[in-house]
């Protein structure tokens, strides 16, 4: 999976065909983990929380943007989730995730999932 958040404008592009923003070029900023994370975070819920209460478009294969009204809501959830006891694989991850949903607020942009 990879998480990008554009850091300002220039990194982000619109896809007509999908109606979602995608970020593509400089400036951002990547974090990609590998199949067994991913799948830490399936069985933390991730998905399942992503889906009821964002309406996320991602699973396996997929691919969603959070923009930055959105991110605001992402990030209460990441600290909430974050209160809570969690398998040591998924905690460096949520981390990322909170920094990148701080930097998507900051930079007015949003946040890329490629699940």
């Amino acid at each position: 999976m990879w998480l990008s958040v554009a850091l300002d404008d220039r990194a982000l592009k619109y896809d007509d065909e999908y109606k979602i923003h995608i970020v593509d070029g400089e400036p951002s900023v990547e974090y990609y983990f590998d199949e067994k994370t991913a799948q830490a975070l399936e069985d933390d819920g991730f998905l399942v929380e992503m889906w009821d209460k964002f309406d996320a478009m991602f699973d396996w294969g997929d691919y969603d943007f959070f923009e930055p009204d959105k991110c605001v809501g992402f990030r209460q959830w990441l600290l909430d989730r974050m209160k809570r006891p969690m398998n040591d694989t998924v905690r460096p991850v949520y981390e990322k995730m909170l920094e990148y949903a701080n930097l998507a607020i900051k930079c007015n942009t949003g946040i890329a999932f490629d699940f």
